[in-house]
């Protein structure tokens, strides 16, 4: 019989105390319908963008994404557009940079890029060779799309410290042009659940590799995932208590979510694989919340944990979210600006085709109207904002969430999920537990999915991570 430790019996009556069991089955966690809000409307939701249809461009931008989808497999839960490379041949991933030039260049034609946050996501960045990666950054810096000041983030998968020559020459590249923070997928400290999910490195990395970093003056993210198949309370504290004895400078923690389109959903649908029960993954959640803030972590707001950054509880929302602009760039990025969510082509093959003939990679956007924009503010104040500021709203909308929403928060403020203090409307430690799930009772009704044709239909299908939770009943 396994022993309950001190951190897992602390979240367990941390369950009980806040009443999950007894919250509407829309606000019950689970992988299924889960849906990380990074991006809304979700990718069913937006419209095909014809060429000259494209939205219009903000006078300048100062945010970019750029997506490189490019990895050395694919991990059985990943849902993200990308396509699987030999590590030691990346020759494709050269030449895709070559296109992502192209395409910077167009978008440099239409707006101003004054790029003050640059974040490489994928796939893999870190497959990136490195006489490639100067090149493009080199590319950057000689046509002034980058601010002096940049700031930048590239993802890093564990893959990247076999070669410490490699990776030596592609970190000093990285400094030399202001990327200095790096985000390391680390997941999880449990070899058995590595290798059933195709994560193809093991746990033991982790400690060489933040030596090396930290030699070399970055600072340093960890990405965890919980609610995986099999993951028991023992295995992710030993994941927690590892990650912290790292000492990163912050701290993601991700909550599995099982998009139609990937393997992790086969073995699901055909009963090959059972994903835990909202009991287990929101003790598992909780045990997250109670280890990091004993080791000196703040939440900032909703699973993203870091060090020496001051009392969330005195920050304040300067502005709405949809004031600002990220400019997607790459095959497969998603990207919103001028109200406009947008997705680039997620074809390699069409991308290319595009920035050969120096056409817009943008395939599927939408373009919010006032009352959409109004229900997508409320809900990414919630995700990302320390409160929801009415006062921000109405100077936008000439409207506040509490009024327009009264019968909602007041369910909410019920279940003890917010307070509300004058025009500040704050998630309670309970409320943090399911913020996506609360996000998702602000989704606009007049927003419905849109079907593709042909093969696009099976490219919706594979990588749409949309909100699927039953509509509430009070």
């Amino acid at each position: 019989m396994t022993k309950t430790t001190p951190l897992a019996a602390e979240a367990a009556r941390l369950y009980d105390a806040y009443r999950l069991d007894d919250l509407p089955r829309a606000l019950r966690r689970n992988s299924l319908d889960y849906y990380y809000l990074s991006i809304y409307p979700s990718l069913s939701g937006l419209r095909p963008i014809a060429s000259g249809d494209e939205p219009q461009y903000p006078q300048a931008i100062s945010n970019a994404y750029i997506h490189i989808p490019f990895c050395s497999g694919v991990c059985d839960f990943c849902s993200y557009y990308l396509v699987a490379v030999n590590p030691r041949r990346r020759a494709a991933i050269a030449r895709y940079l070559d296109d992502v030039r192209v395409e910077l260049d167009y978008h440099a034609r239409r707006t101003d890029l004054d790029i003050t946050y640059l974040y490489f996501g994928g796939g893999t960045p870190s497959l990136i060779p490195p006489d490639a990666l100067e090149g493009f950054l080199d590319f950057l810096a000689d046509r002034r799309y980058l601010n002096p000041a940049v700031m930048g983030t590239l993802e890093l998968h564990p893959e990247f410290f076999d070669d410490e020559a490699n990776s030596s020459r592609f970190l000093d590249i990285l400094k030399r042009h202001g990327i200095g923070r790096v985000s390391v997928g680390y997941q999880v400290s449990d070899e058995d659940i590595l290798r059933e999910t195709n994560r193809r490195h093991t746990a033991g990395f982790m400690g060489r590799a933040m030596s090396f970093l930290r030699a070399r003056g970055f600072l340093v993210n960890l990405d965890l995932i919980y609610g995986l198949a099999d993951q028991s309370m023992a295995s992710w504290e030993r994941t927690l208590a590892d990650a912290v004895g790292f000492e990163p400078d912050s701290i993601s923690t991700y909550f599995l979510f099982v998009d139609r389109g990937t393997g992790l959903y086969e073995q699901v649908r055909r009963g090959r694989v059972e994903l835990p029960p909202h009991r287990h993954a929101q003790t598992l959640h909780l045990m997250a919340q109670l280890a990091l803030e004993a080791a000196g972590y703040h939440e900032l707001p909703n699973d993203f944990w870091a060090r020496d950054v001051g009392d969330p509880a005195t920050f304040k929302p300067e502005r709405l979210p949809s004031a600002a602009a990220t400019l997607p760039v790459g095959s497969g990025a998603y990207g919103y600006y001028h109200r406009a969510q947008i997705a680039n082509v997620f074809d390699l093959g069409e991308y290319g085709r595009r920035m050969a003939s120096n056409r817009s990679p943008v395939w599927r956007g939408y373009t919010l109207n006032d009352d959409e924009s109004f229900h997508r503010d409320v809900m990414f104040a919630l995700k990302n904002d320390p409160f929801i500021d009415c006062a921000l709203f109405r100077s936008a909308y000439n409207r506040s969430p509490l009024e327009h929403f009264a019968s909602i928060f007041v369910r909410l403020v019920e279940y003890n999920l917010v307070t509300v203090a004058g025009d500040r409307i704050r998630l309670t430690p309970k409320g943090r537990l399911c913020v996506e799930e609360i996000a998702c009772l602000f989704r606009h009704p007049g927003i419905a999915a849109a079907s593709g044709e042909g093969n696009e239909s099976a490219v919706l299908a594979k990588h749409n991570y949309a909100p699927t939770y039953p509509a509430i009943s009070w």
